[in-house]
C-alpha cells in the first residue's frame, strides 16, 4: 500500500510512519522548513501543511491507497496561517477535498476525545468542525479520538508529564478533570488494524486507556517509572494558575508556544475520558 501521512513529524504521525514503513510505502508530509533530522522510516518527504491548497494536496495524495491526517495543534501559533481554524478545519477540508478529487477512498482522521460531547475551547470546536466536514464527504473515513497520548518519545504530553515528575513536589492543578491516558503503541496498533479493515467505515472511535486517573496520578506513574517515590502533592491556588495561563497567552502573541495557555486550561478542566478501544478489538 501507498500511505500518505499528513503531520508526519508529530508524536502520532512519526510513530505511525515508523510502524507502517516496514510493510508499506509511506509518504510523510511535514511543515515547510520543519526542523529536525529526516526520520529513518520516511522513504519520501514532502513539504505541506494545513495552509496547502486542495490542488497542492492532490499532487501529493494522487495514487495513494490511504491518507492519515495527524495534523493538529493545542494552541494557536504565530501568524494567521497557524491558527487552530486553519490547522484543524481549513487544512483538513483541503486535504479531504484532494482525496475526493484524486480518488483516494480511505481516510483516517485524528480528532480528540470528548469533542462530540463538549466544545469548551477553540481546540475542541475546530476539531469537531473537521469531523462534521469529513462526514459530508464521499469517502471511506474513520475518525479516531485519542485521549492524552503517552509514549517513549519526549514529545507533547509525554514531555510535560516527564518534566513535572522530576519536580520535588507534585503540582495538582485545581478543577483538573480525570484522564484515561492511552499508550502511543495502542494508537499505532489501531491505525494498523484499520488499514486492513475496509468494512469499518464512516465511524468514530474513542481511544482511551482502561482506567480513569487524576492528573497527579499520571505524574506519579512517571515517578514510579523512574524508580522514585511519590512526590508530596501541592494543590496550586487558582489565582496562580490563572496568572500562569494569562502569561502564557501573552507569550503566544509574541510567537512563543508555551504549554500553559487558555485552550490548555479549558481542556484540563474537561479532562479526557471515553470508551476504551484498542487495535485488537477491531479484529474481533
Amino acid at each position: 500500500m501507498i500511505i500518505v501521512i499528513a503531520g508526519a513529524n508529530g508524536l502520532i504521525g512519526s510513530a505511525i510512519g515508523a510502524r507502517l514503513a516496514a510493510e508499506h510505502t509511506v509518504i510523510g508530509a511535514v511543515r515547510p522548513g520543519a526542523a529536525g533530522p529526516l526520520p529513518l522510516w520516511m522513504g519520501r518527504r514532502v513539504e505541506a501543511d494545513a495552509s496547502a491548497s486542495p490542488e497542492e494536496w492532490r499532487s501529493i495524495v494522487s495514487g495513494a491507497d490511504a491518507v492519515i491526517n495527524c495534523m493538529g495543534s493545542l494552541q494557536d501559533g504565530w501568524g494567521p496561517l497557524n491558527s487552530l481554524q486553519v490547522v484543524h478545519l481549513r487544512g483538513a477540508e483541503a486535504l479531504f477535498d484532494a482525496c475526493e478529487q484524486a480518488g483516494v477512498r480511505r481516510v483516517i482522521h485524528f480528532s480528540a476525545i470528548g469533542v462530540d460531547r463538549q466544545q469548551l475551547s477553540d481546540f475542541s470546536r475546530t476539531k469537531r468542525g473537521a469531523e462534521e466536514a469529513l462526514a459530508t464527504r464521499d469517502l471511506e473515513w474513520v475518525v479516531l479520538r485519542p485521549s492524552v497520548v503517552l509514549g517513549e518519545p519526549v514529545f507533547g504530553a509525554s514531555a510535560q508529564f516527564r518534566g513535572l515528575s522530576a519536580l520535588p513536589i507534585s503540582m495538582v492543578p485545581p478543577d483538573a478533570g480525570a484522564l484515561q491516558v492511552v499508550q502511543l503503541d495502542d494508537v499505532v496498533e489501531t491505525v494498523q488494524a484499520l488499514l486492513h479493515r475496509p468494512d469499518i467505515s464512516r465511524r468514530a472511535f474513542d481511544l482511551a486507556g482502561p482506567e480513569q486517573l487524576a492528573f497527579a496520578d499520571v505524574v506519579d506513574l512517571y515517578r514510579r517509572w523512574h524508580g522514585w517515590s511519590p512526590a508530596r502533592p501541592w494543590r496550586v491556588p487558582r489565582p496562580i494558575m490563572k496568572l500562569a495561563f494569562t502569561f502564557g497567552d501573552f507569550l503566544g502573541t509574541l510567537g512563543w508556544r508555551p504549554a500553559l495557555r487558555s485552550n490548555a486550561s479549558r481542556e484540563l478542566v474537561q479532562g479526557a475520558v471515553g470508551t476504551m478501544l484498542r487495535g485488537g478489538m477491531l479484529l474481533a
